[in-house]
This record gives structure tokens, sequence and C-alpha cells, in this order.
């Protein structure tokens, strides 16, 4: 085996990590924080639901992450003030989660940051291999999670 590949693909995976911070640096909250009030507010094509009875599962999947962290983000944007949760009047078994005016100010800011970043981002990298890259980390990500479980 390659010892300095593998080395290599290690630096590069630690740089990961540190992506999202860098990409959202300017914004007032992080990408999985936006993602989940774009769901909520029903301007994220990744849920038809929104707002009330948020489809917590399909949250999950689409940010690939579990129900504890789902929770945490809510609860983090809740003492923002960025969300409000309340009993569903209709269903009083299930919570309504509803973008507070703040939230959806701040989202916004952080959103026209976001999109900011992503298009000097696909100017200096190019759409083509910008679908290159998603097609190869998307089957990378699947390899890894086949085999980490």
């Amino acid at each position: 085996m390659n010892e300095d590949l593998r080395e290599q693909f290690m630096a590069v995976m630690a740089r990961c990590r540190k992506m999202d911070a860098a990409f959202t640096s300017h914004c007032e909250m992080q990408t999985n924080e936006l993602t989940i009030l774009h769901i909520i507010s029903g301007k994220c094509a990744c849920c038809e639901s929104h707002g009330v009875n948020l489809d917590i599962r399909k949250v999950q999947d689409h940010l690939q992450i579990s129900k504890p962290a789902v929770s945490y983000i809510l609860n983090t944007l809740e003492k923002k003030a960025y969300i409000q949760r309340e009993i569903d009047p209709r269903d009083r078994r299930r919570i309504a989660i509803r973008i507070t005016p703040e939230g959806s100010a701040a989202a916004e800011i952080s959103m026209q940051h976001y999109s900011e970043a992503w298009n000097r981002l696909l100017d200096e990298f190019g759409e083509e291999e910008m679908e290159e890259l998603v097609v190869l980390l998307n089957r990378l990500f699947s390899i890894i999670e086949g085999e980490c479980g």
C-alpha cells in the first residue's frame, strides 16, 4: 500500500472537517442549523412538510445525522429565538415548530453569505468538476458507511 497516498488522504479528511466552519464563517449559523431553518420555513426542496409536525426522520436522512443531533440543533435554534415550539392544536401528541422573524432574518443573512461563498467556489472549481466531486464524495461516503457501519 502506498503510505504517502494514505497520509495525503488522512490530511484531506482532516481538512474536510474544517470545511463547514470555513464555509460558514461569516454566517449567523452552521450549515445544519441553516438547513433545518430552511426546512421549517418551507424553503428547502428536501422535505415536502414544514413547520407544523416537522418530519424529524426526513431531516435526519437529509442531513445524515442522528435524532439526538436534530434535537440538539432544534434546542440551539430555540435558545437563539430562531424557532418556537408549541403543542400542535390539531394533534396534541405532536409539537409544532415555527420559524420566528429573528430566525427568518438570520437565515436570510446566512443564506446570502453561504450563496456568495458557494458562487466563488463554483467559479473557481467549475460546475463540471463540482458535479464530479459530488459524485466521488458520495461514492466515498457510501463505501465508508458500508465499512464502518
